[in-house]
């Protein structure tokens, strides 16, 4: 029986930017006869050099996600049956052809050396994916001695060890391990072994209530135990005297732990049989992509060995999380070329940055300790009111953390506001990958702007207002950009300048500092009627100086849609639109 299908809705987004003419790659996982489409990758052209291929992308993804079909997107040619050979998820690989002028999907399995026509796609979100799967992430540390550069050897050696079973797994949450008894005959289901209920719903757990923040990850926590002790010898086993062979020479000897950070993606029914091999699974991508890490480095001869690191990253528009490695210490500039390679295989876009260290991704078990919310906008539903033919709604793109008075217990009740607003600014640039400064407190800006000669030197510690031409200055010197301002001399005319905003959200998708009088703020979208002119403005206030409680934040309107009489009649406004670099 042919398998049901399923896409995810982000799939079907991607596809939309991808130019026409171009063969691809499906990836998915297959579970209780149904085949779930989760990501795709484009064939790149010979010209273009790529690291990277449609089969070697599998292990940056999380076990259990596998090559399912071929792609085509617009008139393309090639030869189907040699495409479906490197397939082995399922016996009946998907044919997807994406047609962009109408958006139009025509699905086949290929089924018999013959292509049958799909009646029925089901397109999902999300949240269906959370409800059926969960994440776990294996971690731990490897012990590896090579000699000689030996070390791919080495690593392949580690590898097949570990798939034969000598590797045991914990999981801390539930303090369950796991591990190789091909013998059982108990067998366990995964929600079992970690006590989920009905009530989980993957971000959100209904029945204690608790919402995971927005831009963290939940995912399962499981740590290696690796096998030191030998198995008992049979007493048909053969037994010898050991023999030791002294050579004496020079040699060079590496001695390391390879740090393992490993994903799958597991389905909640899973048998604690299926689960092991899952979980070897993912440790086997994890350290085939640390020998790739090793062989580029080998191949420049003049730096020196540094250790791999994997790294998890959930680009923006993606649906699933995807595993890089990179050597140790190496900078945005060093990982420049395979990130490059990267985007093109995987249709990104190329101007803006998806796989630096400030992409990526934070997992909540690691990040409960973090005080400061991040995309609280997000906790707010649209009222009914705010949809229509006629109103484009534009918003921060991205992630940002909110800021606000009196955190990290300094008092800047009365005056900090614009600083706060700032640094939610600085904070988009370092969690989209722009920049990896630390977020500056009052005392480093106003050293800031005392150095570029806007300030006397008694500026330094006061509690002197800045606006949002000081703040446009030290995003200047700080971050190597540029900035944007627009004036409204009254707060009526800040209304006018909606159109100006809606394209900068929509280009540009960087949050907005408005300052007027003894006030500002931080305009983090716009909802405008292009035929009556009404406009809300969606607005982050720094003012706040409670907890990083997110309901009272939201209900209390310190997030939230506001319309133009928000803004003082009797005020001069000035905004600072920080435009965003052209990178990857």
């Amino acid at each position: 029986m042919a398998p049901q299908l399923q896409i995810l809705s982000n799939v079907i987004e991607r596809l939309k930017n991808i130019k026409d003419g171009v063969m691809g790659h499906l990836y998915g996982v297959m579970y209780n006869n149904t085949l779930t489409v989760l990501t795709f990758s484009v064939n790149i052209s010979d010209d273009i050099e790529c690291n990277i291929n449609h089969t070697t992308l599998q292990l940056y993804m999380p076990a259990e996600v596998y090559l399912c079909g071929i792609l085509h997107i617009g008139e393309c040619e090639g030869k189907l049956p040699d495409a479906f050979q490197d397939i082995d998820i399922t016996d009946n690989p998907l044919f997807l052809k994406y047609a962009r002028d109408n958006s139009r999907i025509e699905a086949y399995f290929y089924i018999h050396l013959k292509l049958e026509p799909i009646n029925e796609v089901k397109i999902i979100d999300e949240s269906d994916i959370r409800r059926e799967f969960i994440y776990i992430r294996l971690r731990g540390s490897l012990p590896v001695t090579a000699q000689n550069d030996n070390i791919i050897e080495v690593l392949e050696d580690t590898r097949k060890k570990m798939a034969s079973g000598k590797l045991g797994i914990h999981f801390p949450l539930r303090n369950a391990f796991l591990f190789n008894n091909e013998n059982s005959s108990k067998e366990v289901l995964l929600k079992e072994i970690l006590e989920i209920n009905e009530h989980y719903e993957g971000n959100i757990n209904v029945k204690r209530g608790i919402v995971r923040p927005a831009g963290v990850v939940d995912a399962v926590n499981a740590n290696m135990l690796l096998k030191l002790s030998g198995d008992r010898l049979s007493e048909d086993h053969a037994k010898f005297a050991p023999v030791l062979q002294y050579i004496k020479r020079p040699f060079n000897s590496l001695e390391c732990n390879l740090s393992i950070d490993a994903l799958s993606l597991v389905n909640l029914s899973v048998s604690s049989a299926d689960l092991y091999g899952i979980l070897v699974e993912s440790l086997c991508r994890n350290i085939k992509l640390i020998e790739y890490c090793y062989e580029n480095q080998l191949k420049n001869l003049e730096t020196s060995m540094k250790l791999s690191v994997p790294i998890h990253f959930k680009p923006q528009g993606f649906g699933h999380l995807l595993t890089v490695v990179y050597p140790n210490g190496y900078s945005d500039k060093q990982t420049m070329e395979y990130r490059e390679s990267l985007h093109r295989i995987l249709g990104l876009d190329m101007t803006k940055p998806y796989f630096r260290y400030g992409n990526a991704v934070k997992f909540y078990n690691d990040s409960q300790g973090d005080s400061i919310l991040i995309n609280p906008h997000e906790a707010i539903l649209q009222n009914d009111d705010t949809i229509s033919s006629n109103r484009k709604v534009r918003l921060v793109q991205g992630l940002y953390a909110y800021h606000h008075y009196m955190q990290e217990n300094f008092d800047d009740n009365g005056w900090g506001c614009a600083y706060r607003s700032l640094q939610t600014i600085i904070s988009w640039f370092r969690l989209q990958g722009y920049t990896e400064i630390p977020i500056p407190s009052h005392n480093k800006i106003q050293k800031c702007l005392v150095d570029i000669g806007d300030k006397p030197s008694n500026f330094v510690n006061s509690k002197q207002w800045i606006g949002s031409t000081e703040v446009g200055f030290v995003l200047e010197s700080l971050l190597d950009i540029s900035v944007k301002i627009l004036c409204a001399s009254t707060g009526e005319e800040v209304s006018s300048l909606a159109p100006e905003l809606l394209h900068h959200f929509q280009t540009q998708g960087t949050p907005v500092m408005i300052g007027g009088g003894v006030l500002a703020h931080t305009i983090l979208g716009i909802n405008y009627d292009e035929i009556t002119g009404d406009v809300k403005f969606l607005i982050l206030d720094p003012h706040y100086t409670g907890p990083e409680h997110l309901p009272t934040i939201i209900n209390k309107g310190w997030c939230g849609w506001k319309s133009k009489e928000f803004w003082k009649k009797d005020a001069f406004y000035n905004m600072c639109l920080p435009q965003r670099p052209v990178c990857i």
